[in-house]
């Protein structure tokens, strides 16, 4: 067996590195689902009820509503309509933003301040 020359042995460590991090970007691009759009097809037609509970971030699987699950899932049950939103939150004032669900950049299609009681409803929902 040839002994490689030291050169050699940082191309192989290079290209290695190489294949690695671009497994993980293709692993990152493929990851589903990545707008709302994504995110409502990815329930409504899911297998099961675990299908969906593994979307769950860690640490937040108590906020899993089964029966708005199933919901969304009956064959019956079509969407008329399928937003994206964006809270920014400051100390004084709560920001929605719409943005266009489903396509590759997100755009901006508005911008509202939410009413006192709405920005309250969302603090205390956070907490």
């Amino acid at each position: 067996m040839k002994k490689l020359n030291r050169q050699q042995m940082i191309i192989v460590i290079l290209s290695i590195a190489v294949v690695i991090l671009a497994v993980r970007e293709i692993e990152d691009l493929t990851q589903t689902p990545d707008n709302s759009l994504a995110l409502y097809q990815e329930i409504a037609f899911a297998n099961d009820l675990e299908a969906v509970g593994s979307l769950m971030l860690e640490g937040y699987e108590e906020n899993f509503d089964a029966e708005a699950v199933e919901y969304m899932m009956r064959a019956d049950r079509i969407a008329h309509g399928i937003g994206q939103f964006t809270l920014v939150e400051f100390h004084d004032r709560t920001y929605m933003i719409e943005a266009s669900p489903g396509t590759q950049q997100l755009h901006i299609l508005n911008i509202e301040e939410f009413p006192e009681e709405v920005r309250v409803y969302f603090q205390e929902v956070n907490e």
